[in-house]
């Protein structure tokens, strides 16, 4: 016997994610029902929806969605004119999200839900008069609901360009530690949580585990260490082995950029000075963005999930034994070699690929090999010296690398001048490389990357030095001759100023008032001072002596423009003792006004 329509209706569940097809038995009795509700006069419908509704068991809502999508039937009632409105303005629907919203903690978890933020809000002045579950609708379709809100901040895709571009580095405190006895244990998660620090502080040395990421092939690979916590030494020790060339590991080689966190072990002097000596740049992600690096972290959970678990059934006794587990394990993800795993690499537009197969893409000259291991630690030693620039436009400095002096020309570099200060670091890339730098007037340092002078001669003598007699060559000019040129182009244009000095012509063309305008200035009127009278003593006092016959007519010959012999005469006539020096004015008065006097005697 077949089962009615409702027996089979009432035996199914839909899933929400879609919408199953009925049977033909449902499908024939919704015709009908479409036909009758067509059929039917104003007003009665009512009850054939409602009839429907109840012998298949559903809502209105849903009798009205499979009539539909099954058999077409649509009621053809006009959108309501106020859909999409709502009694609640926007201005509160966006205050009650902002309230939500400044709710949320940093680890994300929403402490304040919509019946108590309504609370808050309608005590505060603001009308919601609808219930909570239909606030949350509205909030929802608005996108202003904390869920929406945490979606907002979408995560952009990375790229870079090749094998060794850039690398991941991220410390992670691992689950493993050892007892005194060298036995293994494990931070089990009753004994070690937030509420028990005191059991962290029991283990004085942890196992701390360093993992880099490639970010272009996804490889991985680890390094435990066992350390009271984080260190720049750990860090090194860690570059070191990660990037160097290592038995039984193909993986190698130093990157362009390395992603980290902002730890203290990173942002250490030392390990800064390391990367830029090998010419590393370091990007540091912004506080709570650890899913820029999120390569490195999924990394830290495959190494605790995959490799960490099976320590738990066959325990390792020693670090050393651990690494060595490790770098198996790592070995074996990495070449998609694990028995009965699927771990190669799942990209869109790429056929799945072993991790280590995309690595070995990388080109020659994209693998820059690691310096030796002493050599990089020279660099943690002296982060920068100063040196100054000699007059021959060039610096001394021994590179770590080197076991002598060396010299760094600097001639033809903006900004350098002879006798400058300037700081030089270690490049541990290029023939004994270094990078100098200069503060100029801006703030913005002047960094120039120099290698050393090799071209001498068998006597010691710069190559390019010109030979005497033979050739001249002019040293290039400094910032200082250029400023100079300038200068001289101001206060003499048009000429030579070596030569125009010489001449003692004015600069500028005399045109500048230095001085003239001075008289023009009007001085404050003042009274005059009064003032004592000093006593000298008398030995100090000295009589005035008058000028002899000679003195004065050499004198009054200055003064005098007609001076002749019988002016003389009557010089010696007039004055037969001599002439005071504070007389000579009215001696010259008398002499050119007076009538010539004759001269008594003679044969």
């Amino acid at each position: 016997m077949p089962m009615s329509p409702r027996c089979v209706a009432t035996s199914w569940k839909l899933p929400k994610r879609f919408v199953m097809a009925i049977q033909p038995s449902i499908r024939d009795y919704l015709a009908d029902v479409a036909r009758r509700l067509d059929a039917a006069p104003h007003g009665g419908t009512g009850t054939i929806v409602s009839d429907a509704a109840s012998f298949l068991g559903w809502s209105h809502s849903k009798l009205y969605s499979r009539l539909k999508a099954d058999v077409g039937w649509s009621s053809g009632r006009k959108v309501r004119a106020d859909k999409g409105t709502s009694k609640v303005d926007g201005a509160t629907l966006e205050m009650l999200g902002a309230v939500q919203r400044e709710c949320v903690r940093a680890n994300g978890k929403q402490i304040l839900h919509t019946p108590d933020a309504v609370s808050i809000l309608d005590t505060n002045g603001y009308d919601i008069p609808v219930s909570s579950t239909q606030v949350n609708r509205l909030l929802k379709a608005r996108r202003l609901n904390v869920a929406a809100q945490k979606a907002a901040d979408p995560v952009q895709s990375l790229r870079s360009l090749h094998p060794n571009h850039v690398h991941q580095v991220d410390p992670s405190l691992c689950v493993l530690y050892y007892l005194p006895n060298g036995r293994q244990a494990m931070m089990e998660a009753d004994k070690f949580y937030k509420n028990k620090l005191s059991n962290y502080a029991k283990v004085k040395l942890k196992v701390w585990r360093y993992v880099i990421y490639d970010h272009t092939s996804s490889t991985i690979y680890a390094r435990y260490v066992e350390a009271a916590g984080e260190s720049p030494a750990n860090l090194f020790d860690f570059l070191m082995w990660a990037w160097g060339r290592q038995e039984g590991r193909e993986f190698h080689g130093v990157p362009k950029i390395l992603m980290w966190d902002k730890g203290s072990a990173n942002t250490a002097t030392a390990i800064k000075s390391l990367l830029e000596a090998l010419d590393v740049t370091p990007i540091e992600h912004a506080a709570g963005r650890a899913r820029v690096k999120g390569g490195v972290e999924n990394g830290n959970n495959i190494f605790e999930c995959k490799f960490e678990s099976r320590l738990k059934l066959e325990p390792v006794e020693t670090v050393e034994e651990l690494n060595a587990a490790a770098l198996a394990w790592a070995n074996a993800f990495n070449n998609n070699m694990i028995n009965r795993q699927d771990n190669r690499l799942h990209r869109p537009g790429m056929a799945p690929t072993a991790r280590m197969d995309l690595w070995r893409r990388i080109r020659q000259d994209q693998l820059r090999l690691l310096p030796d291991v002493e050599v990089c630690r020279a660099t943690l030693e002296g982060r920068e010296e100063q040196r100054t620039v000699h007059p021959k436009l060039h610096i001394s400095y021994r590179h770590p690398a080197s076991d002598m002096r060396q010299l760094y020309s600097v001639k033809g570099l903006d900004g350098i001048c002879a006798q400058d200060k300037v700081t030089v670091r270690p490049l541990l890339f290029g023939d004994c490389a270094i990078t100098i730098r200069i503060p100029v007037f801006n703030g913005e340092d002047k960094v120039y990357r120099l290698e050393p002078e090799r071209n001498f001669d068998e006597f010691g003598f710069a190559g390019t030095a010109p030979v005497i007699g033979e050739e001249y060559k002019a040293m290039p000019d400094t910032g200082i001759e250029k400023a100079a040129k300038k200068m001289d182009e101001l206060a003499y244009p048009e000429q030579d100023a070596k030569k125009a000095r010489e001449k003692q012509e004015a600069p500028f063309g005399g045109a500048l008032d230095a001085h003239s305008h001075l008289k023009d200035v009007a001085l404050p009127a003042f009274l005059p001072r009064r003032g004592s009278e000093l006593s000298m003593p008398d030995h100090l006092h000295v009589e005035a002596q008058p000028l002899n016959l000679v003195q004065a007519a050499t004198a009054l010959k200055s003064l005098i423009p007609d001076w002749d012999g019988e002016k003389y005469q009557q010089l010696a006539q007039l004055y037969p003792d001599g002439v005071m020096e504070a007389d000579l004015p009215l001696v010259v008065d008398r002499l050119t006004r007076a009538p010539r006097l004759r001269v008594v005697g003679g044969a």
